[in-house]
């Protein structure tokens, strides 16, 4: 299976690359030193990249030629009250959870009965206080993948929409740390694949 894993250096694309080890691995980030090494740990080619460019990404596209499965592991988050929140906040929650996946949507090169899998948000996690900017922009993905899902079911395309609970990785950093609870990343990933490779695939996979 060839596999493409977007965000791959983050703490859940780095889990799915050790979970699919042995695969065909594409790895895409813009962290090279950490991706050089993740990539020599699990066999697979890395390809640094920035995801809000689109030469880059319709680049990246070109060089992998075709996938099986895509797994879009890339965000951000961040907190600030609505009457606090700066524009460059707002727009970089737009850019890393809608932009990035629009532009890989457009240009990624599927082969037949492909699964793309993107990382979603349950509403009542997210549409709290402080929040309303990584709210928005998650729920703004969902939208445009559900419409992106109609036009590539077209194509053998499966899209499929993942809602995890809290995972410990790095993106809680700037909030002070990942929720009591939250899962280990390689425990999310396994429960991720389990869910996204079974037959059918899955529209919205919730765990």
């Amino acid at each position: 299976m060839r596999v493409l894993i977007l965000g791959a250096t983050g703490g859940l694309g780095s889990a799915l690359a050790r979970s699919l080890k042995g695969h065909e691995l594409f790895l895409a980030a813009r962290s090279q030193g950490a991706l050089w090494a993740l990539a020599e740990e699990v066999g697979g080619k890395p390809l640094p990249v920035q995801l809000e460019d689109e030469l880059e990404v319709q680049a990246l596209m070109e060089e992998v030629d075709g996938v099986d499965l895509l797994l879009h592991a890339v965000g951000r988050a961040g907190r600030a009250p609505v009457r606090e929140l700066g524009r460059d906040l707002l727009e970089g929650m737009l850019l890393s959870h809608l932009l990035t996946a629009a532009l890989v949507l457009k240009h990624v090169r599927f082969r037949p009965g492909a699964r793309a899998v993107f990382f979603g948000a349950y509403p009542a996690y997210v549409r709290v206080p402080g929040f309303a900017a990584y709210a928005a922009a998650k729920a703004a993905l969902e939208a445009y993948l559900e419409t992106a899902r109609k036009e590539l079911r077209r194509e053998g395309v499966h899209l499929v929409v993942v809602r995890l609970p809290a995972v410990a990785t790095g993106l809680w950093a700037p909030l002070g740390g990942p929720p009591k609870g939250a899962l280990a990343p390689m425990e999310a990933a396994k429960r991720v694949l389990e869910g996204v490779l079974r037959e059918p695939p899955p529209e919205t996979l919730e765990l």
